[in-house]
């Protein structure tokens, strides 16, 4: 039994027990991508006895209801391990009809068109600086630009100086790359501290903060209210812990693909146009979020009981390699959803389906947009060991890259 395992509740039938363990594994850092692909010859829903227990969906469609039925699937608890008395990061961490008003706060206000009218011209100018800081037609794609850009656009729109950057980034390491309990939660407190002091700071000068985003909270309002400090602390949390990893996750093995691939680069390189359906298929290819859930009551769902409080795993990466949703599912295939955008659960589905999700999508475009043309001849660097980081979120931990 692994070190990680613990015992199987009197409810989890024996056949439905298998080992899967998405922190830690030694196979998902060296095959991410098949192991989670052959989940599709495992049964719809099973219990994984690591990481205090939980149950794994394996199906794109059942993922989904997860994500949608509320009723049984609480989001009040989202860690896996669980931890209890959990930070509450708002909108995440609520249900309808809770989480609806909070959620109208962003979509509204924050990712409002408003907010976000630099987003694009802003995204491109630090890609560009970026670039320039590359040395002799090389990178280290994850330290130099992936792990750099989400963390210096939120900052910008929240009005922080980007002198925080480096913190930032290694906060967000620990939250979601930390390999123990302790780890994450030193994550968490970093991040925490330095939040509530900068915040309590701007809400002192209101006037003084640029910031479109942290601006467009401020003046939001819940129930015809200002939101209070602590809300908004929840909000900036959620915003940090949401919305940075995951775009460099998937920064990550997007440019991994395109460097590998020639003839999928030079396709995007020739039709700028296109970058954005093609985006699409590589969400879907390459989903990176494990995102738990917790079941809210004693009930049977698709034949197997649940009982209140068990750990749910509804895996973004599992769904977009689900077989029965997505033929020869390990292929990147431009043209798998016609002319038009493929469906996919890379930003989850139901009521929380991610309302950053426009944020991502622009900085991944331009990414596509500035970076493709700029680098003739992309390949990975010679000899390079590429490690997968599992957990949270999937990602790489080092690419190194050249052209030319």
């Amino acid at each position: 039994m692994p070190a990680s395992a613990t015992a199987v509740p009197a409810h989890v039938p024996p056949e439905r027990v298998i080992h899967f363990d998405f922190r830690n594994d030694a196979e998902l850092r060296r095959d991410p991508w098949g192991y989670i692909a052959r989940m599709n010859d495992r049964p719809d829903i099973f219990f994984s006895p690591d990481l205090g227990g939980y149950w794994v969906v394996t199906r794109s469609e059942l993922i989904a209801e997860v994500f949608s039925r509320h009723d049984l699937f609480t989001a009040t608890s989202l860690a896996i391990p669980k931890i209890e008395n959990p930070m509450k990061l708002i909108p995440n961490s609520f249900d309808p009809p809770q989480h609806t008003a909070y959620r109208k706060i962003f979509t509204q206000n924050l990712f409002s068109p408003r907010a976000l009218r630099t987003l694009e011209r802003d995204s491109r100018a630090h890609t560009r600086a970026l670039l320039t800081g590359f040395q002799a037609k090389r990178c280290e794609f994850v330290a130099d630009f992936a792990a750099k850009l989400p963390v210096e656009i939120f900052l910008l729109m929240m009005g922080c100086d980007l002198a925080h950057r480096d913190d930032c980034i290694i906060w967000v390491r620990d939250i979601f790359r930390g390999r123990t309990l302790e780890e994450t939660t030193r994550g968490f407190a970093g991040a925490d501290r330095f939040i509530r002091e900068w915040l309590a700071e701007q809400l002192a000068d209101v006037a003084a903060n640029s910031g479109s985003m942290f601006q467009a909270m401020v003046n939001a309002r819940i129930d015809g209210r200002t939101l209070t400090f602590d809300e908004m602390h929840s909000i900036t949390m959620m915003l940090f812990a949401g919305g940075l990893d995951t775009v460099t996750s998937q920064m990550t093995h997007i440019m991994k693909f395109m460097a590998e691939n020639p003839h999928h680069r030079q396709m995007l390189i020739d039709d700028p146009k296109f970058i954005p359906i093609a985006l699409e298929e590589l969400l879907r290819r390459f989903g990176i979020s494990n995102i738990g859930r917790m079941a809210a009551k004693d009930f049977e769902y698709h034949g197997i009981q649940f009982k209140a409080g068990d750990p749910v795993l509804a895996s973004t990466p599992i769904s977009g390699l689900d077989a029965r949703a997505f033929p020869d599912p390990l292929s990147v295939d431009f043209g798998r959803g016609g002319h038009s955008r493929i469906k996919h659960g890379g930003f989850g589905a139901g009521p929380h389906l991610c309302p950053g999700a426009f944020l991502a999508r622009t900085q991944l475009r331009v990414m596509l947009e500035e970076l493709l043309p700029a680098m003739p001849g992309l390949r990975p660097a010679p000899g390079a060991a590429i490690e997968t980081l599992p957990g949270a979120t999937i990602m790489l931990a080092a690419l190194p890259l050249e052209w030319g």
